[in-house]
């Protein structure tokens, strides 16, 4: 059973990067909404951030925007920001 196993938060990290391309390619200012990129499938949250809080929580590749409270495995909680948290892989 070869290849890799994409990790839920990955494919929620996938996602935040094209909302950050198109915010970018727009020139957008404002707060826009991320997803939460915690380990839950199910989870719907969205965390509204300007694109220059996105690239600074970005800047570190072992760091995941999540919802407070929300976690993923084997990763410890960075900083709560109100309304979101910096999670790190460890």
């Amino acid at each position: 059973m070869g290849g890799t196993v994409v990790q839920t938060e990955d494919v929620f990290r996938s996602a935040n990067e094209r909302i950050a391309h198109l915010v970018r390619e727009h020139g957008w200012r404002f707060p826009v909404p991320f997803l939460c990129e915690c380990a839950d499938t199910h989870c719907f949250a969205r965390l509204e951030l300007t694109l220059e809080v996105y690239e600074d929580v970005r800047s570190n590749p072992q760091r995941y925007l999540t919802a407070p409270g929300h976690e993923i495995p084997a990763a410890k909680a960075i900083e709560p920001a109100g309304t979101f948290a910096l999670v790190e892989k460890l």
